[in-house]
């Protein structure tokens, strides 16, 4: 259940309590991660769904909440999943995968034998206009950095802006350099923030920019902290000239 689905809404019909599960009959705890239509980033990288249909550069899409789990894969299906709680730290996955016999290890992208148990971190995304759902599951390198600078940003933004802003997103990619040479990862391009719970969907514009004030530039002399000799001081403006008469209050 991602934070969209959480969301405390009044309910008014049956849509709320919509419900097809079947009694006694269990569901793996992997259900219900993948939400919607799978995206991939690919190795050409193009943003693709899981049927290769290429994802437009300019759709935008509300980034709804983020995963994390640690999952034990088998025959390239996942046989055991921990959704980890938020805040919890990965476990060992080297210590995982040490006990499990190597004759049950796959070969990874480079060539290497790996362990079954892998960690992936989960982006789920909205269309705003069609209500359409997104999950891209990742497990790459390229993958983490993504969704961890858009989790960075997001939290920031809550702290100014308060905790139901969610931003909207463009599926991008940017430059990465790794020990096989460069390459492009996957990125989130922000392209504006929204606000999701109670009334909801108005757009939250940019902050402000800072006021300026104007400050006099400093005294050469208030720069040192001191006084400056004669022969630095600037020049004296100097007295006007008299005409040669004095007034009474002079004379006096």
């Amino acid at each position: 259940m991602n934070t969209l689905m959480k969301a405390q809404t009044a309910a008014v019909d049956n849509f709320e309590g919509w419900n097809d599960g079947v009694e006694g009959v269990e569901r793996p705890q992997s259900a219900g991660l993948i939400q919607g239509t799978l995206l991939k980033f690919s190795n050409a990288a193009k943003w693709v769904t899981r049927d290769d249909d290429e994802i437009a550069s300019d759709v935008e899409l509300i980034a709804v909440d983020i995963q994390r789990v640690v999952q034990r894969w088998e025959d390239g299906q996942p046989i055991e999943t921990r959704i980890l709680a938020p805040g919890e730290n990965f476990p060992d996955l080297d210590a995982l995968n040490a006990d499990v016999p190597q004759s049950e290890w796959v070969e990874g992208p480079d060539g290497k034998l790996r362990g079954p148990w892998q960690a992936q971190h989960i982006l789920y995304l909205l269309d705003p206009l069609t209500m359409d759902r997104f999950t891209f599951p990742t497990g790459t390198v390229g993958g983490r950095i993504a969704i961890g600078d858009l989790r960075d940003k997001s939290v920031w933004m809550r702290r100014t802006r308060g905790p139901n802003v969610f931003p909207i997103v463009t599926l991008s990619d940017v430059h990465m350099n790794t020990r096989f040479g460069g390459r492009q990862r996957p990125a989130f391009k922000i392209t504006k923030w929204t606000r999701l719970g109670g009334e909801g969907g108005e757009e939250v514009a940019a902050l402000p920019a800072p006021q300026k004030t104007t400050v006099a530039e400093p005294t050469l002399a208030e720069d040192l902290n001191d006084a400056l000799p004669d022969d630095l001081a600037p020049s004296k403006k100097p007295a006007a000239k008299s005409n040669g008469k004095r007034s009474k209050s002079e004379a006096a």
